[in-house]
């Protein structure tokens, strides 16, 4: 079956619907989309009850999909998107099977990815989000497991712009000693990609309860964690082989940080002049060591 003839993925029928849906569907949307990886697995029953929701609204739904009814969604899911843990991919269960494919695909892929992710994000959300960094007396950059890296990246950008960027959960530390001081002037931004830990829903609860503003930046799966952040951006992330791609959040970070420089201005500048000096003297500072070093060699 040619890329053509594929039916619409699940995340991709609800993505282009979701800002006309009520308050209802929204709910099983956001079930539906953290449930996507293993929705087999669920009844169209379960899902209305996780989701808070008649059954009758739930079979609605998936005939404003698209789907004739939820067991047609379940099966053409799990043929499109049965995608999840790498030890999945790599043991080829289920219909689709990994092949190593080559670098054009998994490039082909990453621009999909942006592709779609491009079309989906509103400019408002992004202006929001650069506007909400902006401000921030402080700003917390947290992400567990691969999301760590992405907050990694986040924080060495927004350091070079604003003094007071950390980087959690810190080597050795708890969250209840690094979040005993946030409060409403600071910001989060969250990295949630799966396989998100549920430890993760329980740090935004409590950032949500101490009225701090959040940004998760999250995959199309998320949906009960994406409901305690204050905004939410969405990427599409899937690899081409046995990996998701973070291509697309690299590339939404960086814009993002950018945004960020040219709302600060002068001030942006004035703290890039002072890193740059400092460079300039550690730099002669380490540079005669180098250079006896290298004469005793």
């Amino acid at each position: 079956m040619s890329d053509q003839e594929k039916p619409k993925t699940i995340d991709v029928r609800i993505s282009e619907i979701y800002d006309q849906l009520t308050g209802s569907e929204r709910r099983l949307a956001d079930v539906v989309m953290e449930s996507q990886s293993n929705l087999a697995s669920f009844t169209a029953g379960e899902l209305a009850d996780r989701a808070q929701i008649s059954k009758a609204t739930a079979a609605r739904f998936f005939k404003r999909l698209g789907y004739a009814n939820y067991n047609e969604a379940r099966i053409l899911n799990r043929q499109t998107e049965d995608w999840g843990s790498p030890l999945y991919e790599l043991t080829g269960i289920g219909t689709k099977r990994l092949s190593q494919g080559d670098f054009g695909l998994h490039i082909a892929q990453d621009l999909q990815n942006l592709t779609r992710t491009a079309e989906m994000l509103d400019a408002g959300a992004l202006e929001e989000a650069i506007g909400l960094l902006t401000n921030a007396s402080r700003i917390w950059s947290l992400g567990f497991r691969n999301s760590m890296a992405l907050a990694t990246y986040a924080r060495a950008l927004l350091i070079n712009l604003k003094p007071d960027v950390r980087l959690i959960p810190s080597a050795g530390m708890s969250f209840g000693e690094e979040l005993a001081s946030m409060n409403s002037t600071d910001t989060f931004l969250i990295f949630g990609f799966r396989r998100r830990p549920a430890q993760l829903r329980d740090v935004m609860e409590a950032i949500h309860e101490a009225g701090a503003p959040s940004i998760l930046i999250t995959d199309m799966t998320a949906g009960r964690t994406s409901q305690l952040a204050t905004l939410t951006l969405r990427c599409h992330c899937k690899g081409h082989t046995m990996f998701d791609s973070y291509a697309t959040p690299m590339s939404l970070i960086n814009y993002i940080c950018s945004g960020v420089s040219q709302s600060l201005g002068d001030q942006a500048v004035d703290r890039l002049k002072e890193i740059e000096q400092l460079h300039s003297k550690l730099d002669q500072l380490g540079a005669p060591m180098v250079g006896k070093e290298m004469h005793k060699t």
